[in-house]
């Protein structure tokens, strides 16, 4: 499998396949392959690209730079790293992705040129950054590592199929001047025999490489209650907060988080969204003791305080768009409502923000939500970037900018969001601690996102409410799932789902029915227990098809966590209109070890050894639609 890239610049369009190469062995055991390419005859202008294999993981990580060593300024168009897949027959699989539609899956076998990716200037508006590709030789999944627009082409030649993705769009355009140099986004490709096998060294590559959590001090156990959906910024206020915080605090959350209805002014009918830029502004009416009471009042309780913040959007009333306008990103002279981080004043003036709430309010969660499409970026002439890469600047000083904060306060979680969840790519993801999957939360469509993002992600990332109680209508209809009267199998459905994960948790607790709340509570201990040996530390693995909102997809999804002892917890759902049984085949036990199967609702209980049960496999029966039922294959003391 050769290297190749495609190149667009001045009048010129290539695509290149690449084999002269150095390899360089380093001490970690990476492999280091770098490739170049003269791109004309006088040799002023050049491409590498270096392939970094893991000397652990089946995960390579291609990246092309382009150097102007010439005397003359060059318009770089496109610059997209990839490999050249030989076969015959190739098989793609990829993701659709919209507020409340996303990991939506497709599969398309590929008979001519195929090119798909974003242009909303949102990784994960319009596709995720995402790509698996099935040939009858081998597969592969492919994540761009990229939060802004970008592109996949697939182009079959004879017996190859050329792959690449990019950040490359039809409006982008860079200016290298002599002397300097362009660096591609990266793309990271994992290999196995199967696709489950190649994202099965995603994740743990993702865990192992890229994961924030690497480094952090944040607190052991993420269990969070944000209260957001049932108040909105409408009716929450600092009493409620506490109120809600207190009882999270007795059901095992680690974290209490303030979502926006924090900040600005009271104006009658004005809401957060119009307000946001204004972090400065506390809003009194609600919020009379301020945010460091708030804050301080919440670690009393012994719970640690969260706040929201959109550090990069401006809403058209608030005042930064006057006081601050130099910062203010704008296209053709009209402003694009965020603040471009592609200047460097404009990222002073955000570790301001930030400093504010994390320094002096003293907050140990901040949740980074971005609910607008910054398309082709700012023009500006006097920021730092030019007319055709200002959202390439932008995310480039995003990036310093979150490894500024992290660097800074090291024992706070940073949340990625972005309407929930439309920009979730392995870049963002590799400097913030999770992302939040979805604004919808109903328990189908939750597993639809938690399946999907297991392609690229490890589950320690991947944070999710369950079912929440909302005063809206996007969550299936339902306003609030969580009932007197309800069945507990339905409860444990909602609530066991999240727990595969990072669990976040929405509702009016102090209205919670008490034998909800108490049975929360039990499965927050129960969390607590399997936390870091199967869901920080352990392998996840889809032993079933991905299940799809709307009643389609698999209908009796089934997910199975090992840690590294090669023990096992297996959460089985049945959702509506699933079969009666479902059989499935675990994976990664020792063949040769004795284990004991117990089932947590059923109490069904036996033993066999791990080549039985890998052999013969587990069924589930006897589940109600909308049930769930956990197993747990331990080794026999010998």
């Amino acid at each position: 499998m050769n290297l190749i890239y495609r190149i667009k610049y001045e009048d010129k369009e290539y695509l290149h396949e690449l084999v002269t190469r150095t390899i360089e062995k380093n001490k970690d055991g990476f492999v280091k392959k770098l490739y170049s390419r003269f791109l004309d005859h006088s040799a002023n202008f050049r491409v590498e690209v270096e392939a970094l294999k893991d000397p652990e993981f089946s995960v390579t990580k291609y990246t092309a730079v382009f150097y102007n060593e010439s005397d003359k300024i060059v318009r770089l168009y496109q610059l997209d790293p990839g490999m050249a897949i030989p076969s015959d027959n190739l098989v793609l699989q990829y993701f659709t992705s919209d507020w409340g539609s996303e990991f939506y899956p497709h599969e398309k076998k590929l008979e001519g040129e195929f090119t798909y990716g974003s242009i909303t200037g949102r990784s994960s508006k319009g596709f995720s950054p995402w790509a698996g590709l099935i040939t009858p030789e081998r597969s592969y999944s492919a994540a761009l590592a990229w939060s802004g627009s970008w592109n996949c082409t697939i182009s079959p030649m004879d017996d190859i199929y050329n792959f690449t993705m990019g950040l490359s769009t039809e409006e982008f355009f860079t200016d290298v001047a002599p002397g300097s140099s362009f660096t591609s986004a990266s793309i990271y490709i994992a290999d196995g025999e199967t696709m489950e096998d190649a994202t099965l060294q995603m994740r743990r590559y993702y865990r192992k490489r890229l994961s924030l959590l690497n480094d952090s001090e944040i607190a052991d156990v993420p269990l969070e209650y944000n209260g957001w959906w049932p108040y909105e910024d409408r009716f929450i206020n600092e009493n409620i907060y506490l109120e809600n915080a207190k009882i999270a605090k007795d059901l095992g959350c680690r974290y209490a988080m303030m979502d926006a209805g924090w900040f600005g002014g009271n104006e009658e009918g004005q809401s957060w969204y119009e307000k946001r830029g204004d972090w400065e502004i506390v809003n009194k009416k609600d919020f009379p003791s301020g945010m460091k009471a708030l804050c301080d009042n919440a670690k009393d309780i012994g719970i640690l305080p969260g706040l929201w913040c959109e550090i990069e959007a401006v809403g058209k009333d608030a005042k930064l768009n006057d006081t601050h306008e130099h910062i203010i990103a704008k296209r053709d002279g009209k402003s694009l409502g965020y603040v471009c981080f592609g200047s460097e004043e404009g990222r002073k003036w955000a570790m301001s923000v930030v400093d504010r709430i994390l320094g002096e309010y003293g907050a140990k969660w901040i949740k980074f939500d971005f609910n607008l499409d910054p398309a082709p970026g700012c023009d500006r002439e006097d920021h730092d970037h030019g007319k055709g890469d200002g959202l390439y600047a932008h995310y480039i000083g995003y990036y310093k900018f979150l490894d500024e904060v992290h660097k800074k306060y090291p024992d706070v979680v940073i949340e990625n969001c972005s309407s929930g969840g439309l920009r979730q790519d392995i870049e963002m993801l590799s400097r913030t601690h999770w992302t939040h999957l979805s604004d919808p939360d109903y328990t189908e469509f939750h597993l639809q996102c938690y399946w999907g993002s297991l392609s690229f992600l490890h589950q320690s990332a991947c944070l999710h409410f369950s079912w929440s109680e909302i005063l809206g209508d996007h969550n299936a209809g339902v306003n609030d799932p969580i009932t007197e009267d309800m069945e507990r199998s339905k409860f444990d459905y909602i609530i066991r789902s999240v727990l595969m994960g990072v669990p976040g948790f929405s509702y009016r607790l102090p209205e919670m029915p008490n034998w909800c709340k108490e049975r929360l509570g039990e499965l927050c201990d129960f969390y607590g227990e399997i936390y870091k040996d199967y869901i920080l530390n352990g392998d996840a693995y889809r032993l079933t098809p991905q299940p799809v909102m709307g009643g389609r997809g698999e209908r009796f999804p089934v997910f199975q966590f090992n840690s590294t002892e090669k023990e096992s917890v297996i959460f089985a759902f049945r959702l509506t209109g699933a079969p009666e049984e479902k059989v499935v085949y675990p994976k990664g036990l020792i063949n040769d070890a004795e284990y004991e199967v117990s089932f947590m609702d059923s109490n069904k209980v036996f033993t066999a050894t791990g080549l039985e049960i890998q052999t013969n496999g587990l069924a589930f029966e006897d589940l109600p639609e909308e049930g769930s039922e956990l197993a747990r294959i331990q080794i026999m003391e010998r």
